[in-house]
């Protein structure tokens, strides 16, 4: 196990937070996010800037590409969209715009990573609120599930399962719950499995984890066995690789003892790293954890087996404003590399070949015997 940072290249992605990061092929795709400036006012005031742009990072090379889309179809939004990987498209659902919270979209918008052009897709069936801050899971029966999320006051409560065929969408309450946003969704064996997510009073315990059972269409609870679970938190990365599901970082609610008067809650942020056991249903904490503790950040994982995280913020101070404790963030752009698992003889053999061979094209290397699945993460 180990954790290394992969040093800027220029170019490269600039500080954001509210982005999303998914595999396809051989690069990851990072798409949106959101910053803030200073103003040149006197004192300085911060001003929201919404990241629009699509970065390409090569894994063999480790080197960023600013990818040229089309403008037409562009996403409205794009600061906590919900974001998924299908095939070579990227599909990309609601987010929020600036003002934050207040500009919200309900559009599914869909990249050809091989094109670089951008489609709306509309869907009938239950509508779907705008909003941003959804999990999102595709299932290999063809469906996209969405979860969740906020318009900035309310928190939705509603399963989205959309068919991939026909485009409708059919909506699931989940009742006598609370709804939640910057939770994540894994799909595993007829179950969209939620993990964390929370709303400004409280975050999710991780040690309970609620899943949608996608064959009757309705929700369950799965208890994990083992004995020390992670801390409840929201804004955090969730990853699946194999039979497990890896989370790392997030935000978590602490709260500084006053005495016997009160206690005064505030936010807090993680750098630890955890497995989720699919088979077994138990957790269990790495001995390594992110450089920095870090939320709204975004992981994935990539061809060769490890998970990548990218941006995020911070806490770097504190401040009272009126009476109100507050903390003070910093966006990042750091790329981690998380090595989990021991890479496959075939898999480092892939690495070595594409080293060197690079240049060859598709029919060229299938020609040498190099396996299709191989060559199609070419992008």
């Amino acid at each position: 196990m180990n954790v290394s940072e992969i040093l800027d290249k220029e170019p490269c992605p600039s500080d954001r937070s509210g982005h999303r990061m998914v595999a396809v092929g051989n690069c990851l795709i990072l798409f949106g996010g959101y910053t803030q400036r200073p103003s040149s006012d006197s004192p300085p005031i911060a001003i929201g800037e919404l990241k629009r742009e699509v970065w390409c990072f090569h894994i063999p090379t480790e080197t960023w590409k600013l990818l040229h889309t089309n403008e037409e179809n562009f996403p409205p939004s794009t600061a906590s969209c919900a974001v998924v990987a299908h095939g070579t498209n990227v599909i990309v659902f609601g987010g929020s715009g600036c003002v934050f919270g207040q500009s919200n979209s309900n559009k599914l918008q869909i990249l050809d990573v091989k094109t670089l052009d951008w489609r709306t897709k509309t869907f009938s069936g239950d509508a779907i609120e705008g909003g941003y801050g959804h999990s999102i899971s595709i299932t290999d029966d063809g469906f996209l599930y969405l979860y969740g999320g906020c318009d900035g006051t309310f928190y939705f409560n509603s399963m989205n399962k959309i068919c991939l065929r026909t485009w409708n969408n059919k909506s699931f309450f989940r009742h006598n719950h609370t709804g939640k946003y910057r939770h994540e969704s894994i799909a595993h064996e007829g179950k969209i499995m939620i993990f964390g997510g929370g709303n400004p009073f409280a975050v999710d315990d991780l040690g309970i984890i609620p899943y949608f059972c996608t064959a009757t269409d309705t929700w369950q609870i799965l208890k994990a066995k083992s004995g020390h679970n992670p801390p409840g938190r929201m804004a955090h990365s969730c990853n699946k690789v194999n039979n497990h599901v890896i989370v790392t970082g997030g935000q978590v609610r602490k709260t500084i003892s006053q005495g016997t008067v009160f206690d005064i809650p505030y936010n807090d942020a993680l750098s630890d790293i955890w497995l989720f056991n699919l088979d077994t249903s138990c957790w269990s904490e790495l001995s390594v954890s992110l450089p920095q503790k870090v939320f709204f950040h975004s992981g994935a994982v990539g061809c060769d087996g490890n998970l990548y995280t990218f941006g995020g913020s911070k806490y770097v101070s504190w401040n009272t404003n009126e009476g109100i404790l507050q903390r003070i963030t910093k966006r990042m752009n750091n790329l981690y590399k998380v090595e989990i698992f021991v890479p496959t003889l075939i898999e480092l053999a892939w690495a070595a070949f594409y080293d060197k061979f690079d240049f060859l094209d598709s029919t060229e290397m299938l020609e040498l015997g190099i396996p299709e699945y191989f060559v199609k993460r070419i992008i």
